[in-house]
């Protein structure tokens, strides 16, 4: 060992080959530095060439997929488009403010509230031009006290529709378009043990309830020429987080479809509509082969958090993960049936109140120009039709702030469908 104390043979042998590696020599006996050097420089060129190799795969999978999915390489359908409406949707937007406290909102049983909800679905059919309409029947405003039904609002609406010549897509059943989304009547639950999670429609006194409404409806309007299809229920697969979470069953959602059929004089079609942001997802099957429609809502553009930042993702362009809506329209059509977009994001999907979002402080989730790429999302899925969601708030950011690039892009696409 004393031939390698500092100064001995050995190490001033070493430090004559290699002095600026002094530090690391000292201890290793006759191992060679160069040896040493070299393989750290392979190691290293290793790790560089294998990180460029994963980013370049990387690039070349996103390159796959943005070119080759369906989004970029199906053709652009001549889908008729319309919207969607909900006069509770349209009184929270116009007339109510939450600042006002109690006498900032406005009670669904005032007088002239059918005459309001129809001026309003006019001037946005006028404003648009759009021939296609889609409505709910909120369970609790046309049935108030058990078997007094009150029409008064839906009639309105539909006469309206019909006078502008437009149609009306007409979905009905516990659940319907916007908050709460369960539109049940207050004595229509009394008594019963509903928990958070439950699934509704297995409640068997609630179910024939909503059964009863159902026929009644279908009944009142079955002769309306200005009806052209039904909706059993409104994404009845979907728990609802603005309703404790509840649900609805598939068999119950086509026991609606089915009894709507045996009532339904002029034997239209009945969509069932799903919502499906992944394609793990595999309920549209159901939808399809329960209904004569598949009904999709399209929310291409989402909000997600991460380490307490948010972002927005476009979940049309996240390659596998995505549902091929294109592929299940073909399968729709296999099967002598037809895809709808029943709902298409038209208005920015916010955690806020929707009221707050101004031409000066943009939702960072949708701009007008992110509603002509949803559109064309929509008709890449070869749809027959196509039903905006939001045309309430366009008319809101019109009359609050002037700001009428929202009807512009929802007029032009309605002239695109109809012009097919």
């Amino acid at each position: 060992m004393s031939e390698l104390r500092p100064g001995g043979p050995k190490v001033t042998r070493l430090l004559r080959r290699a002095p600026v590696t002094r530090a690391l020599c000292l201890g290793c006996g006759d191992v060679s530095l160069w040896s040493m050097g070299a393989h750290r420089r392979v190691w290293v060129a290793g790790i560089v060439v294998g990180a460029v190799a994963a980013f370049g795969l990387l690039v070349a999978q996103v390159w796959v997929f943005r070119t080759l999915s369906w989004t970029h390489r199906e053709p652009l359908a001549d889908s008729f488009i319309g919207f969607n409406f909900s006069c509770d949707q349209a009184e929270y937007l116009l007339l109510e403010d939450p600042e006002a406290g109690p006498d900032g909102y406005v009670d669904d049983r005032r007088p002239g509230r059918a005459a309001w909800c129809a001026e309003t679905l006019e001037r946005l059919i006028g404003l648009t031009g759009a021939r296609h309409v889609r409505l709910s029947v909120p369970w609790d405003e046309v049935e108030p006290r058990p078997g007094a039904f009150d029409f008064e609002t839906l009639d309105a609406q539909l006469a309206v529709a019909e006078r502008r010549g437009a149609t009306v897509s007409l979905s009905v059943g516990m659940k319907a378009q916007r908050h709460p989304e369960f539109y049940i009547p207050a004595w229509a639950v009394e008594g019963l043990d509903l928990p958070r999670g439950v699934v509704l429609s297995d409640n068997r006194a609630l179910r024939q309830r909503a059964l009863r409404m159902v026929v009644a409806v279908v009944r009142h309007v079955g002769d309306s020429p200005v009806v052209d299809s039904w909706g059993a229920e409104n994404e009845g697969y979907i728990a609802s987080p603005r309703s404790n979470d509840w649900t609805l069953s598939r068999e119950y959602v086509a026991e609606v479809a089915a009894t709507i059929r045996e009532h339904d004089p002029l034997d239209r079609p009945v969509a069932i509509n799903h919502a499906q942001h992944f394609v793990m997802d595999r309920r549209w099957k159901d939808a399809l082969a329960d209904g004569d429609i598949l009904g999709q809502s399209l929310y291409p553009f989402r909000n997600y958090e991460a380490l307490g930042r948010g972002f927005v993702v476009n979940i049309m362009e996240i390659g596998p993960l995505m549902p091929n809506y294109a592929y299940q329209a073909r399968e729709a059509r296999a099967a002598g049936k037809q895809l709808w977009v029943t709902e298409l994001q038209a208005e920015p999907w916010t955690d806020e109140d929707a009221r707050l979002v101004t031409p000066e402080d943009p939702s960072p989730n949708l701009s007008p120009g992110r509603l002509a790429t949803n559109i064309a999302y929509a008709r890449r899925t070869g749809a027959e039709r196509i039903y905006l969601w939001g045309a309430e708030w366009w008319l809101y950011e019109g009359d609050r702030f002037g700001d009428w690039r929202w009807v512009e892009q929802a007029r032009a696409a309605v002239r695109c469908g109809e012009g097919r």
